[in-house]
C-alpha cells in the first residue's frame, strides 16, 4: 500500500506498517493481531490521533480506540493520586457563622467543609484527593 505525503509525515507510522503487512502476509491461519503490534499502535494512536493511525495501518477503528481506554484510564489514575500543588482559601464574610472551606476538582467534584475546633482538615482533603469523581 502506498502511504501518502501526509501519512509519511507521521514518525513511526510507515515502519509499524511495514511490520504489520509482514505479519499478515506470514501468519498461518487468521487469528488476533499480536499485542507488541497493538501495543505500537496504540502509542501512535496517543501522539497522532486514532482515525490517521488506523487509516495509515489499515487496523478496525473500534479495535484500536478500545484499546486506548486503558491508556486514558491509566493515565485518569496516575493523575487522580496527585497531590494538588495549590490550595486556595478566600475569606470568609465577618457576618458568616463559622468558617467554610470549599474545594473543587478540575472535574466539578466539590467537597464543602464547615471548619470547627474538631474537624480533622488534612485528614478530609487528603481523602477527597485520593478519591476519583
Amino acid at each position: 500500500m502506498e502511504l501518502t505525503r501526509e501519512k509519511r509525515e507521521l514518525d513511526g507510522v510507515p515502519e509499524l506498517r511495514r511490520r504489520i503487512d509482514l505479519w499478515r502476509r506470514t501468519r498461518g491461519k487468521p487469528g488476533r493481531m499480536p499485542e507488541n503490534l497493538w501495543r505500537d499502535a496504540s502509542k501512535l494512536a496517543l501522539k497522532y490521533g486514532v482515525n490517521p493511525v488506523r487509516e495509515a495501518l489499515g487496523l478496525d477503528y473500534k479495535s484500536l480506540k478500545g484499546r486506548l481506554g486503558g491508556a486514558n484510564k491509566r493515565e485518569r489514575s496516575r493523575s487522580a493520586t496527585r497531590r494538588p500543588t495549590f490550595v486556595e482559601l478566600r475569606p470568609v464574610p465577618e457576618r458568616a457563622s463559622g468558617n467554610v472551606l470549599e474545594i473543587e476538582k478540575p472535574g466539578g467534584t466539590k467537597v464543602t467543609v464547615r471548619l470547627c475546633s474538631s474537624v480533622d482538615v488534612l485528614a478530609i482533603l487528603e481523602s477527597f484527593w485520593r478519591n476519583e469523581g
